[in-house]
């Protein structure tokens, strides 16, 4: 059995949960439909002109009109320009105050993002809310995906609530992290919806050298004093 680590992100992604007994016909069918070329029209007629605005080239690249994209599940064979996946997540009980996954962007091959909030009913909890910032004038940087808290400004925060939906084009603009937990038994849960393309659809400006280097002597010196920072690769 793997570990679980102090508030870790566990997932289960649509193809371990269409066709499996252990889930009821209601998610099943709720996991299909939500990977499905018929959603994919969805999110085209509400983020269509979005995403055209957000990627100008991407048609270009990928050789067809955003209309007639081909459509699969993530991880099927087969070509195509957008792939759709759809995940159960939770994140672990916090033994540890921390952020789950504080200020970033998503892969680069991910134009769309959506959580769908599932607070239990008692949850006491404070805190893993979604925030969302802005880099500061000048302060335009990434060390991989993450963001220095120092370096940006929150803009508006989303509170983690039961039946919340929040969905996002992504793209090296959309900064957004989750703020910590304090020490709790309860698991935080959500659904996350996913669109990628087969190519990166966007670049990312690094942080300066010595700036990513001192970031990195500070996640260093803070393991070594009991306190874990390590950082997750992005979603």
């Amino acid at each position: 059995m793997a570990e679980i680590r102090n508030n870790q992100a566990v997932r289960i992604p649509a193809a371990d949960v269409i066709g499996s007994p252990r889930f009821s016909p209601e998610w099943r069918a709720f996991f299909e439909w939500h990977t499905s070329e018929g959603f994919w029209r969805d999110i085209l007629r509400v983020f269509g002109a979005s995403i055209r605005a957000e990627f100008p080239e991407l048609e270009a690249r990928l050789g067809r009109p955003i209309e007639e994209w081909r459509v699969k599940r993530r991880w099927e064979p087969g070509e195509a320009e957008v792939s759709l996946d759809l995940l159960f997540v939770i994140n672990t009980p916090v033994t540890r105050e921390s952020s789950v996954r504080p200020a970033h962007v998503d892969r680069k091959n991910k134009i769309f993002s959506g959580l769908f909030y599932m607070k239990q009913g008692g949850d006491p909890t404070p805190g893993g809310d979604l925030s969302l910032y802005r880099f500061k004038p000048g302060k335009e940087g990434f060390g991989g995906h993450y963001a220095e808290l120092s370096d940006v400004d929150e803009v508006v925060t989303v509170p983690y609530g039961a039946n919340r939906f929040v969905a996002f084009v992504n793209s090296g603009r959309a900064i957004h992290g989750v703020t910590p937990r304090p020490v709790t038994s309860w698991t935080r849960r959500y659904i996350n919806f996913v669109v990628e393309t087969p190519v990166d659809a966007f670049g990312l400006k690094p942080l300066p050298l010595v700036r990513r280097v001192a970031a990195g002597i500070r996640r260093r010196k803070t393991k070594s004093a009991g306190l874990d920072l390590r950082l997750p690769p992005p979603d």
